[in-house]
């Protein structure tokens, strides 16, 4: 049964069973659409308020409690729609719902972290093809809104974990790409990085790397000036030596 159940958490979501598959439009509305991200992702039981908070953000309804009832009911339909036993999936026990998924399930979210990790630690021991490996699915599936139109504070605490997530891989894909001496390619991941997350210094100097092995230190020293700009305004500090060298480097060649 579980060889086939998929859940895509990022882009729209998704649930893919032995039986079909359901998606946004299944589920019509972002209460729905919540409260299953939010089990999925949480992988532990959820008490009922604490859901309800997640849910409704803090402003909950005065009918809640049943509306709560008719968001997990609504979940269970799906759920059985493509195959699945609801009731052992969605569970309920001591006030709490959780989600319990048949072995060998994959979640989007939860490969790309492990893929993350796995870039991390093969970009340490010098492995560069499972590094850009790992990093290139992970970044493909990161990039992709989560819970797009969803505002919450819940929402955006997970958001600023698959963004840095999403930052590590391509902080390991631009020095990947260096190391293959595909500058530009280099250049542009180390680009993105910035945009995504403009206060680390690690992309600039990725970023630097990039242009001075592409042979342009103007742009190498362009870089450096939007980092020493950042960490100024956002710090009221200077850019750490490591940067300051490769600025260093651009002055000279």
């Amino acid at each position: 049964m579980s060889a086939g159940v998929r859940i895509y958490l990022t882009g729209r979501l998704c649930v893919v069973g032995p039986g079909g598959s359901v998606g946004e439009s299944d589920l019509s509305g972002n209460q729905a659409r919540t409260a299953f991200a939010a089990l999925v992702h949480e992988r532990r039981p959820i008490q009922r308020d604490r859901l309800a908070d997640i849910i409704w953000n803090g402003e909950l309804p005065d009918t809640w409690n049943t509306s709560l009832n008719a968001v997990v009911s609504k979940l269970r339909r799906q759920l059985s729609r493509v195959g699945l036993d609801s009731k052992q999936v969605l569970t309920a026990a001591g006030g709490s719902y959780g989600v319990s998924l048949p072995s060998g399930a994959w979640v989007d979210t939860e490969d790309a972290t492990r893929r993350v990790d796995r870039a991390d630690g093969a970009m340490r021991h010098g492995d560069l093809p499972a590094a850009l490996r790992d990093a290139t699915v992970a970044s493909s599936i990161l990039r992709r809104p989560f819970l797009a139109g969803v505002e919450g504070d819940w929402v955006a605490g997970v958001r600023r974990v698959l963004h840095d997530g999403l930052y590590r891989s391509y902080v390991v894909l631009s020095s990947g790409w260096r190391e293959q001496h595909d500058h530009q390619l280099a250049s542009s991941t180390a680009e993105q990085a910035i945009q995504l997350d403009p206060i680390r210094e690690t992309a600039y100097r990725l970023l630097m790397e990039a242009e001075l092995a592409r042979g342009d230190p103007i742009a190498a020293l362009r870089a450096f000036d939007l980092c020493e700009r950042m960490v100024r305004d956002e710090f009221d500090a200077t850019p750490s030596s490591a940067t300051i060298e490769l600025a260093d480097r651009a002055r000279g060649s």
